[in-house]
């Protein structure tokens, strides 16, 4: 059979016309400037729809510069920095955040210095050189990095960029928020969360809006495939707890056998996602969802950053293990 002839019988023809939406352009801010409204793509996730019999989306952050929803928040960082006189930032992270504040350091020529632990994975480290940062490695853990940074930036004229002591990253993510809320109406919102910056500033952004949604906080403090959210270190609370108060919201725990399906369900839609990204999609096993719901999962950072950690969750699966397989072409 010709390649022609096949291609017929596998693919239906097209209609001699196809109804076109007619819209006017959506025209962003550049990425290197203020405000973050980047109207990242919601798409709807047909399986976990389908699973769970309500409506399910997501929110794909990892579209962004350097794919990582911390993005938004480095924008309001430097939009910060600037309105108050700062030329030098220091920011502790373990991973994505040290990759996006020190690249937004880089577009803007400021100095940025970032404080890991010396337990962060070699694939992120990688990527945080990247930029070019001050570097400081700090033995132990997330919070030894934490109290390394408070130390020096006392008596220095350096901006505070981390979690739990910057207004300026709640704001950052409220433009998610207020996206979402605006676009898909949600009566869920699920937010991988570690230290709660994206989770409640998420929530701000859809209560600016004005639409009323329960936020729920995937977390996963024992997880050994998630770094972004290993831990639990909670740096923005009161805020997390009156967020989850306040919308009637709740707290999910998930296993790694969790974080694993819903990275490889992830995958075979099309979406690569690191594990603590896919959280938000293994909470909603643990939701008492009605047909009604229409549920938004934020997928806060891109698996192709991290490739052999993406391979090692992908690996027990084929590329045809849900797919019809083609005729043999005998002819």
């Amino acid at each position: 059979m010709r390649g022609a002839e096949l291609s017929k019988q596998i693919y239906p023809p097209a209609p001699d016309r196809l109804p076109i939406a007619r819209r006017e352009p959506r025209l962003r801010t550049a990425y290197s400037s203020y405000p973050p409204e980047w109207d990242t793509p919601l798409v709807k996730l047909e399986r976990e729809s389908e699973q769970h019999g309500c409506t399910v989306y997501a929110k794909l952050e990892l579209v962004n510069p350097t794919g990582v929803h911390k993005d938004r928040e480095s924008s309001a960082v430097i939009a910060d920095m600037k309105k108050k006189g700062f030329r030098a930032l220091a920011c502790a992270s373990s991973g994505n955040a040290a990759i996006s504040v020190s690249a937004f350091a880089y577009m803007n020529g400021f100095e940025s210095h970032v404080f890991v632990g010396s337990e962060i994975p070699q694939e992120k480290l990688t990527l945080v050189k990247m930029f070019h940062p001050v570097l400081h490695t700090v033995e132990g853990d997330y919070l030894d990095a934490v109290e390394a940074l408070k130390k020096f930036i006392a008596g220095r004229k350096v901006y505070n960029a981390n979690a739990g002591f910057c207004e300026a990253k709640l704001v950052g993510n409220s433009y998610i928020g207020m996206e979402v809320a605006r676009e898909a109406k949600p009566s869920y919102v699920i937010c991988p969360t570690n230290n709660g910056t994206h989770f409640v500033g998420v929530g701000l952004g859809v209560k600016k809006v004005g639409v009323s949604v329960c936020m729920v906080a995937a977390i996963a403090p024992d997880t050994e495939i998630a770094h972004s959210i290993k831990g639990y270190y909670h740096l923005e609370e009161p805020k997390i707890s009156a967020m989850i108060d306040q919308t009637g919201g709740s707290f999910v725990k998930l296993t790694d056998d969790e974080l694993k399906r819903a990275t490889v369900s992830l995958a075979q839609q099309g979406i690569v996602a690191e594990p603590a990204s896919a959280a938000s999609v293994a909470a909603l096993s643990h939701l008492r969802l009605q047909e009604q719901d229409v549920v938004c999962c934020t997928i806060t950072g891109s698996g192709l950053k991290y490739p052999a950690l993406t391979a090692s969750m992908l690996k027990k699966w084929t590329a045809f293990s849900s797919r019809e397989v083609l005729p043999k072409n005998n002819s």
